[in-house]
């Protein structure tokens, strides 16, 4: 359906957010992302917290468009 296209979906999941049920059959983009995360996280007596900068690469997919004269209908 048109709301779900761009949405981010799940290529390996079951259920209500897979990319199969959430693209409606229509398929899915997949894009190589890297984004930077806390790591490393050690407790520091008393009380901080103190965490490392780490980078994490991983695939994000989300359901195409529907093709135009799949969601339209003539006037």
């Amino acid at each position: 359906s048109l709301g779900t296209a761009g949405r981010v979906c799940n290529l390996t999941s079951r259920g209500m957010d897979s990319c199969e049920v959430m693209c409606c059959g229509r398929g899915y983009d997949t894009s190589h992302v890297t984004r930077m995360i806390k790591c490393g996280c050690k407790f520091h007596w008393c009380c901080a917290v103190r965490c490392q900068d780490c980078l994490e690469a991983l695939d994000v997919h989300t359901c195409k468009a529907p093709k135009s004269a799949d969601w339209t209908s003539p006037t």
